[in-house]
């Protein structure tokens, strides 16, 4: 199988961070489960999908490696990582998506990096459901009040992010193109009261668990939009997987 331009680079980061280009490159034809058992939709559109293949075996192999590194912290990170790829089903760009983020977060334990339990940077917030849409965090107030601000910069090391990582070609057009989208400098909320307001000057109401767990809206927690009053269903395309880890960095104690 030839490997596509983001695989091969997501693997040369793995070989800089330190693995061996041997235990990187194994099994590059197959995905890191035996696809002849695939049961579930991601893994069926993973066996399925020749790029998707190889960036699961990156992620297989950065997940080794990780493990060495920091085995207490791998664990409950790749809980977190897979259950987020499960609720892709066969969306092949869900998928490209979260398995970008998963070599990420690898990468990031074996260098050292700061990464929280859900496998994201701490320096960085996502703005969008695509790969490399972030920000840079700038600052911290109030969390868990109810004047819980942070603030970001929309940096070039953001925008240099989701050119690779997404438009899979790092040239200055694309940069440009990323920098100029209008982002606000921050985001905020009320952690009593569940209201808060992101990045893209959205506002949500976040109601707490889903009494139903994931079964019913997909989701383990409810949130709302403010104007419609309609839950997010949990699906990358309703911004539930954006809106949710924006509440959570401005009040960790309630969305846990």
């Amino acid at each position: 199988m030839k490997m596509s331009w983001a695989a091969t680079v997501i693997l040369a980061m793995l070989v800089a961070a330190g693995m061996s280009p041997a235990i990187v490159a194994v099994s590059a034809s197959a995905a890191s489960f035996d696809c002849r058992k695939a049961v579930s939709a991601d893994e069926r559109a993973i066996c399925l999908n020749d790029e998707l293949s190889a960036l699961d075996d990156a992620m297989a192999a950065g997940f080794r490696q990780a493990r060495k590194a920091s085995p207490a912290a791998v664990k409950p990170l790749t809980r977190s990582l897979l259950s987020e790829r499960n609720a892709c089903g066969s969306d092949a760009e869900c998928l490209k998506s979260a398995m970008t983020k998963a070599i990420g977060a690898y990468k990031s334990v074996i260098l050292g990096e700061p990464v929280d339990a859900a496998g994201r940077d701490k320096n960085k917030i996502y703005y969008g459901s695509r790969a490399g849409m972030q920000v840079t965090v700038l600052s911290r107030t109030g969390l868990n009040t109810p004047n819980a601000v942070i603030s970001v910069e929309h940096r070039r090391e953001d925008a240099v992010a989701f050119c690779r990582d997404y438009v899979q070609n790092v040239t200055d057009k694309c940069i440009a193109d990323e920098l100029a989208i209008k982002l606000s400098d921050r985001f905020s909320g009320n952690c009593t009261t569940g209201r808060f307001t992101t990045i893209s000057d959205q506002s949500y109401v976040f109601l707490g668990r889903n009494p139903s767990g994931a079964a019913t809206m997909g989701s383990e927690f409810i949130v709302i939009d403010a104007d419609t009053n309609q839950p997010l269903d949990g699906s990358m395309a309703s911004g539930y997987p954006v809106a949710l880890p924006q509440f959570q960095a401005l009040c960790p104690a309630r969305a846990r």
